[in-house]
């Protein structure tokens, strides 16, 4: 692996010797086009969900998986990235992560069935997979770890900023020109990243002669079959709870063999010797449960404020945009935050701000109001943008040098799957209380669906407490 690094590093060398002091900032502009993409992608459809159900005529339980297919799709897939980097090359991969994209939201435009398009937003999130992790290298390799702190604050407009702007994006177009068109608001950002990275991201090759890494088919496999059970067997629990319980229990079996197969071969998806640094293994609990609330919550707000709260497809995105200009504020000081104070009590603070915010969406009713409401979104956001920062550089510090790859695809994987089971037990758990409370779509089920993803939150602190470790890791001897 340092070989590689060392190679990369030679022709970022090369490229601010070409573009000048300027060309770390370019770099992560298309980056950042790309992630915007990936991540904006998980979140614009949930504003065309009604609609969507009302065109193809299917319910609550079928149209979930429209959010939970792509979100497994992409916690899979962002096992791969370092394989597919190795395998073609850093620019070679991103780009053609891209065109893919482009490629699965086209034709996820044009579905006339239901299955179609679930399957479309499963290869969206496949490859929405890959673009997160290539994106986190490329910042790696051009900022070195003492201002990395920064770097992950401007990379943290596009994964947290992406969520605030979708929904807002999407209610306009669901309005204006329905369902369809919410599945190509990405390609122009697709497209711009295409034509930027030829020239700012490095090719990243591997070196000549280099033996090119196996593909662990074996662990995908495994790790798809436990996700699919996983995830299904939760959605079934209610309706057929014998084979929910039957399929979560064979999703925990493949799970556990999984990280046995993992530890044992030579060439694993994800590499757990990282986890042996101390504080990491900390850093990826909060990494999970990050995942649990922002996709929870996210799929969740829109619910509420269309159903729960009266509100239009537009209005419940439109609440979400002032929070969105907060993140941006707080995320440039952020990051600076996390370069100057430990890592872990960054992280902290933000976890506090977003359970708070969260407790006061759990008190909201339709007598709240509209401005109010955005100002709990906006407290939120003030929280979403101390963790990015804190969360991604303060686990990277933790890693001696080469292992910064293996790490990044570690913390957005957890991440991830925390966004699958995160919406999938906010869902569970809304009809779970809608049947119990015997009111169907009424405000108490969601109001305790935000008191719920608040707990998480507060459960995170413990985990962050631990992320010890401020000064960047030593390289190796």
């Amino acid at each position: 692996m340092s070989a590689e690094t060392d190679a990369r590093q030679e022709e970022v060398a090369a490229m601010f010797a070409r573009h000048g002091p300027g060309y770390r900032w370019w770099a992560v502009l298309t980056v950042m086009l790309g992630t915007v993409s990936a991540i904006m992608e998980a979140t614009v459809v949930n504003v065309a969900l009604p609609e969507i159900i009302r065109v193809f005529g299917v319910g609550h339980d079928q149209v979930q998986l429209l959010s939970t297919g792509f979100l497994a799709a992409t916690t899979t897939s962002m096992l791969l990235a370092m394989w597919a980097m190795q395998r073609f090359g850093l620019r070679r991969a991103f780009v053609g992560a891209l065109v893919l994209l482009v490629m699965f939201s086209v034709l996820a435009a044009l579905s006339d069935r239901f299955e179609l398009l679930a399957l479309c937003r499963i290869g969206q999130g496949s490859i929405a997979g890959l673009i997160q992790p290539l994106s986190m290298l490329v910042i790696i390799d051009v900022f070195p770890p003492e201002e990395r702190g920064r770097a992950m604050g401007a990379y943290g407009l596009g994964i947290v900023l992406s969520p605030a702007i979708g929904p807002v994006a999407g209610g306009l177009l669901v309005d204006h020109f329905g369902w369809r068109a919410v599945f190509l608001v990405t390609v122009p950002l697709c497209l711009a990243a295409i034509a930027l990275a030829p020239r700012y991201v490095v090719a990243g090759r591997p070196p000549p002669g280099r033996h090119k890494r196996p593909f662990d088919m074996i662990g995908l496999l495994l790790v798809v079959g436990a996700l699919c059970l996983l995830l299904g067997g939760l959605a079934a629990l209610i309706r057929q709870p014998f084979a929910g319980a039957l399929a979560v229990a064979l999703g925990l079996t493949l799970a556990i063999a999984f990280l046995v197969w993992e530890r044992t071969t030579l060439h694993p998806l994800l590499d757990f010797r990282i986890f042996r640094e101390p504080g990491f293994g900390a850093a990826v609990l909060v990494a999970l449960a990050y995942g649990v609330g922002i996709y929870g919550s996210t799929y969740l707000a829109p619910v509420f404020a269309q159903i729960g709260l009266g509100f239009s497809g537009y209005e419940a995105g439109l609440m979400l945009l002032p929070g969105g200009a907060v993140l941006a504020l707080v995320l440039l000081q952020a990051g600076k935050l996390a370069d100057r104070f430990p890592s872990n009590r960054v992280a902290m603070a933000g976890l506090a701000c977003f359970s708070v915010s969260a407790v006061l969406m759990g008190l909201s009713s339709p007598l709240t109001g509209f401005w109010l409401l955005a100002l709990w979104v906006a407290v939120g956001r003030v929280g979403l943008g101390l963790i990015i920062p804190g969360l991604n550089a303060g686990a990277l510090r933790l890693l001696p040098r080469g292992s910064e790859g293996a790490g990044s695809s570690s913390i957005n994987f957890f991440r991830q799957l925390g966004g699958a089971l995160g919406v999938t037990l906010i869902a569970l758990f809304l009809e779970a209380r809608e049947r119990q409370l015997d009111a169907v779509h009424g405000l108490q089920p969601m109001q305790e669906g935000f008191f719920l993803i608040a707990f998480v939150y507060c459960l995170a602190l413990v985990p962050a407490w631990l992320m010890t470790g401020r000064a960047p890791a030593a390289s190796p001897s």
